[in-house]
């Protein structure tokens, strides 16, 4: 007869072979020792027969004694078990972002991300210093008002700090380690718009000129064509993100319209290399959107064609994917050999972006070519003036006409 281990055990215990009550002392001696191995500062008997150690708090040691060495063993076990229980802000920060990367609700590159902005704000501030169960709604109030005023922090900024804190509040409310409301705590934190730091871009620094794209252009046509150059000109047509016109290929491409479905991202590896690939969804909640193809964008991929026609994706080089970022710096070396502002390739994005917006298009179908979610974002923060003062002089002059 095969008897299973449960069985075998059971047997064992109930015909007296194991003593339940020293299986039960042994895991008790070897949890003991656990912590005991926990420990890394050296445990010493002074000259005045007590017993020292050092316990380990944040940014610093705290010195304890006992006058039996088996009394101080049992409070450095005693302390670690607490520490398991009691965790600081950059413990409980841990315990979400690993959770939310362990369950595919965050991807590498917004692990990332996060990990920067919690070592720019949250790790070496005031709330990290003590234990999480500590950190009051005042303490999180001035730190929040202390870090925007002393960081010069935009609006931009403080909503990738306000996420995290978002994130570890909630997962830590959940968690026992906190009664703090962070929903409620943010709906009443008044934050006065004047505490923000104002980056102010001029429409010369945000946009290109008609003049400036004809420049890049007669720039790009005027050499031997490369498929950096015509992504860029491709860019201008399409309004494109550069993550975006890295991840096309040609299946993506019919009936004069582009479908954008997916996109590159990078991410650090566990070495610290970067690491970059496509991934098969969209940016925003805007989700998959065609874009349509102008005539001219139509030209600009046959173009494209001859010169890497049987690529895995429509710009590559030597048998390997272009790079998004790489657009970008073709760029900024075409706009300083030519002596135009150096811009990147969200410029040429936003200048497709006002280009549709000055034409009149419906604001849906605007929203639609951006892969936005509404008109307000594509508004705020990507219509600029690309109009030099020259060119807008005859507007003015119309607008103020009496009579």
């Amino acid at each position: 007869m095969n008897l299973s281990d449960k069985e075998l055990l059971n047997y064992a215990i109930e015909n007296g072979i194991i003593d339940v009550n020293t299986i039960k002392k042994r895991i008790e001696m070897e949890e003991y020792q656990k912590y005991l191995d926990k420990h890394d500062s050296r445990v010493w008997q002074s000259t005045d027969g007590n017993w020292y150690t050092y316990l380990p708090e944040k940014n610093k040691r705290r010195l304890i004694k006992r006058k039996h060495k088996e009394d101080l063993e049992n409070l450095i076990v005693e302390y670690y078990k607490s520490a398991e229980k009691e965790p600081y802000l950059e413990d409980v920060f841990a315990e979400w972002i690993n959770g939310k990367l362990k369950y595919g609700e965050i991807q590498k590159q917004t692990y990332d991300r996060y990990m920067t902005d919690f070592s720019r704000f949250l790790k070496h501030s005031r709330l990290n210093e003590v234990k999480f169960k500590f950190v009051s709604e005042e303490m999180l109030e001035d730190f929040i008002k202390s870090t925007i005023h002393d960081m010069e922090l935009t609006s931009k900024a403080w909503s990738g700090c306000r996420t995290l804190l978002n994130g570890i509040f909630k997962y830590a409310k959940k968690r026992g380690y906190t009664t703090i409301s962070i929903t409620q705590f943010m709906g009443d934190l008044d934050l006065s718009k004047k505490s923000f730091k104002k980056r102010r871009f001029t429409d010369e620094e945000s946009v290109f000129t008609d003049e400036e794209v004809r420049m890049i252009n007669n720039y790009i046509n005027g050499r031997e064509p490369s498929i950096a150059g015509l992504g860029i000109l491709l860019m201008f047509e399409t309004g494109l993100r550069v993550g975006e016109i890295s991840a096309i290929q040609w299946q993506d491409i019919s009936d004069g319209l582009l479908t954008i479905n997916k996109r590159e991202i990078h991410y650090k590896d566990d070495t610290g290399k970067y690491i970059y690939e496509v991934v098969d969804d969209a940016k925003t909640d805007a989700g998959t959107r065609k874009v349509i193809l102008s005539k001219n964008a139509q030209i600009i991929l046959k173009r494209i064609r001859v010169l890497c026609p049987f690529g895995e994706y429509i710009f590559m080089r030597n048998g390997i994917r272009i790079r998004g970022n790489y657009f970008s710096k073709r760029l900024y070396y075409i706009c300083k050999v030519i002596g135009i502002t150096p811009r990147s390739g969200h410029k040429a994005r936003k200048t497709y972006a006002t280009k549709l917006i000055d034409a009149g298009l419906n604001d849906n179908l605007i929203i639609s070519q951006m892969g936005h979610t509404d008109i307000e974002t594509t508004r705020r923060h990507y219509y600029f003036n690309n109009q030099t003062l020259k060119e807008s002089r005859p507007q003015i002059e119309q607008a103020i006409k009496y009579g």
